[in-house]
């Protein structure tokens, strides 16, 4: 029995079947967006239309689209494909996420760790933006899901969204509490750190008043006064995590050492070590299971197994780096065995699900016309996301 998401508002309105997509339910409308969820091929999807069909709600859909179907990151929606003569109008099709918005996951108790793991993930998407000359503009609660399965944040909504054009567009529905007083005056001069704002609100609402300095420098009135980007925020986010770690730490070490202070050298040496060791493994779980789950994830999203098989390539690159620093940072030859085991015992178990899910996407060799494949062919070895074959003279292909 299937679950209603709790994002979404309750008695939702049937629509017609179509003849690809079918059972859409209208789950929500905003000021100038209709969401709908509808089954293609047993599975569910989201599909975001305009709320009146007007030609200025159809071009900041295609605008949303265009800005979207780049983006490939684990903590932001994964868009499919625009699709312009539904029964419901002209929609963009994107994953389903069963969850809840952060705003509810709010009002319910967590483990601040948890809520630390979210900001990160948050952190991330925003700065994977950045990085493509993307500002969100709208970052706010109801735009943040929290999936249900995995606890893992996805970013959503790229309505309000930025790319160097069309600054006319920006503040069309914000949320004037968590945009920044420049986005609130329609500045000229709107740039990421407009984006950085509004994560210092969120940061205060997901972690409290222990982070309250972060939070001030991040809202400051002036957008100099604020941090020039995101890793610099992650850098004193994470320095101010450790500082504490390292008192937290410091107090354990003096209470457990206390009774011990008659220990010989040697005995203190092998403390040490043993410390440095179960860090080092601690470090290693962590690290190598973020890696594997954000492989998974793209790789369930990645329409054809040839895309999937750039993020496999990509994660098999990525955890041998990790393996070999880790195995650089010590001289010991037996803390160097110690590491290297650890590290293929959690490789392979995440690797053979990784795999047993790779096997499972098509070809686009069986799939799409003989024509297209050099097109994907393209796109996969220069590493590029997948992006849908228009044949050449086709309507979509001229308003493109």
């Amino acid at each position: 029995m299937e679950i209603e998401s709790e994002i979404f508002d309750k008695a939702p309105t049937k629509v017609e079947i179509s003849d690809d997509f079918h059972s859409f339910k209208l789950l929500k409308t905003t000021a100038y967006a209709s969401l709908y969820e509808a089954h293609k091929a047993g599975k569910r999807f989201l599909i975001k239309t305009t709320k009146d069909n007007s030609e200025r709600q159809l071009s900041m859909l295609r605008r949303e689209y265009k800005l979207s179907i780049g983006c490939d990151h684990p903590h932001i929606v994964h868009v499919y494909t625009f699709e312009p003569n539904l029964p419901i109008g002209a929609g963009i099709v994107m994953e389903y996420i069963d969850g809840e918005n952060l705003a509810e996951y709010l009002t319910k108790q967590h483990p601040v760790g948890e809520r630390k793991q979210l900001v990160e993930e948050l952190i991330s998407a925003v700065e994977y933006l950045h990085k493509r000359d993307i500002i969100h503009n709208d970052l706010k609660p109801e735009n943040i899901l929290i999936s249900r399965a995995a606890n893992s944040l996805k970013l959503i909504d790229f309505g309000l969204a930025d790319s160097d054009v069309e600054f006319a567009m920006r503040r069309l529905g914000c949320t004037p509490r968590y945009s920044s007083p420049e986005l609130r005056a329609e500045s000229a001069e709107t740039d990421a750190r407009s984006d950085i704002y509004s994560i210092g609100l969120l940061l205060r609402e997901m972690l409290g008043k222990r982070y309250a300095r972060i939070v001030s420098r991040c809202c400051a009135e002036k957008p100099e006064e604020r941090y020039p980007n995101l890793e610099a925020l992650r850098r004193d986010l994470n320095h101010r995590n450790n500082r504490w770690r390292r008192v937290a730490m410091s107090v354990v070490a003096v209470i457990i050492l206390l009774p011990t202070l008659l220990l010989t050298y040697s005995k203190i040496e092998l403390y040490k070590r043993a410390s440095l060791r179960d860090r080092t493994l601690a470090h290693i779980e962590h690290t190598v299971d973020s890696l594997c789950l954000a492989a998974l994830d793209s790789i369930k999203h990645s329409t054809y197994i040839e895309f999937g098989g750039i993020h496999l390539q990509q994660l098999s690159e990525r955890c041998l780096t990790f393996n070999d620093r880790i195995i650089a940072s010590t001289s010991d030859a037996e803390l160097q065995a110690i590491y290297a085991t650890r590290f293929n015992d959690i490789y392979r178990r995440h690797w053979s699900v990784i795999t047993e899910q790779f096997s499972t996407l098509p070809s686009y060799h069986t799939v799409e016309p003989i024509e297209a494949w050099p097109y994907f062919d393209s796109l996969v070895e220069h590493k590029l996301p997948f992006q849908p074959y228009t044949p050449k003279g086709s309507k979509d292909n001229k308003r493109q």
